[in-house]
């Protein structure tokens, strides 16, 4: 196997790797919160775990767009243009 590195100095599997862990730290997270609804909490202690939530999720993804992007959109330029669009919709 070749070890292709991300700007970083990563290897593509190492950061796969750091993508998946910061999933399962988020998917905590949002079991945290369902305990919270759940059991009726005040929203002094939701909120705060709601901006935490979309917080780790928007770190996750700019760390997957970051070291993949590149690799998803290799040679075709229209296919990278279309995912620049999409990216860049609200």
């Amino acid at each position: 196997m070749i070890d292709v590195y991300t700007p970083r100095g990563y290897t593509l599997d190492m950061s796969k790797k750091m993508i998946e862990n910061r999933l399962k730290r988020l998917e905590g997270q949002v079991a945290s919160l369902r305990t919270h609804i759940t059991e009726g909490t005040t929203c002094e202690v939701v909120l705060p775990q709601f901006l935490a939530v979309k917080g780790a999720f928007n770190a996750a993804f700019e760390a997957y767009v970051k070291e993949s992007l590149a690799e998803c959109s290799t040679g075709d330029t229209r296919q990278r243009d279309q995912l620049i669009s999409m990216l860049l919709k609200k």
